[in-house]
């Protein structure tokens, strides 16, 4: 798709995510969670940069999930770790909310900024195969992640979550360490 974009893009919203009860993997051989919530946005960011750069201020939104942790770079795709739906999920945003930070740094030069939120707990398939459904509507969801790709106020920000609209501290974020391991081994797949 992005061989075929013509022109300038000036927003780019990464919002897919999958929980998949037991684990599955993509005919490449990828396990589908992380294909999906993680490489996925990996991939459209580095398929997208070049058309950012041209529209340029533009800004990146990840959504991500204030449900996040445990992350295992060692094993990104649970081939040592008994598959676990929700623990794969948490895995894959907290991989979103530091590959944020991972291009934020990268793209800051091209006057493109990358953040991530959390859409609010939304009621949908995903939230259901996490056992916890969620109370908000798709509209409400979208709140947050609109408001990062369009606001003024917003515009000078990067590397930075977001839930309700307001800047959270994100832990994950912070260590620099662990973002460019983390950007080093998403790198290594082939999109």
């Amino acid at each position: 798709m992005a061989d075929r974009w013509q022109g300038p893009v000036h927003i780019l919203i990464n919002n897919a995510a999958t929980t998949p009860q037991h684990r599955q993997c993509t005919p490449e051989g990828i396990e589908l969670q992380f294909a999906t919530n993680v490489l996925g946005y990996f991939w459209m960011i580095e398929a997208f940069t070049q058309h950012l750069r041209q529209g340029g201020p533009a800004r990146i939104v990840n959504v991500a999930s204030y449900w996040a942790g445990d992350l295992d770079v060692e094993d990104l795709e649970f081939t040592h770790r008994p598959y676990n739906n929700n623990a794969a999920y948490r895995q894959s945003k907290q991989a979103d909310r530091m590959l944020t930070a991972a291009f934020a740094m990268r793209l800051q030069p091209f006057d493109i900024t990358v953040n991530a939120c959390h859409p609010g707990d939304v009621n949908s398939t995903l939230s259901n195969n996490l056992g916890f459904g969620g109370h908000e509507s798709p509209q409400q969801g979208a709140r947050t992640p609109v408001w990062l790709a369009t606001n003024e106020s917003v515009g000078r920000y990067t590397g930075k979550y977001f839930e309700r609209q307001r800047e959270v501290r994100c832990p994950f974020a912070a260590d620099a360490g662990g973002v460019e391991n983390l950007f080093v081994a998403c790198g290594s797949y082939d999109s």
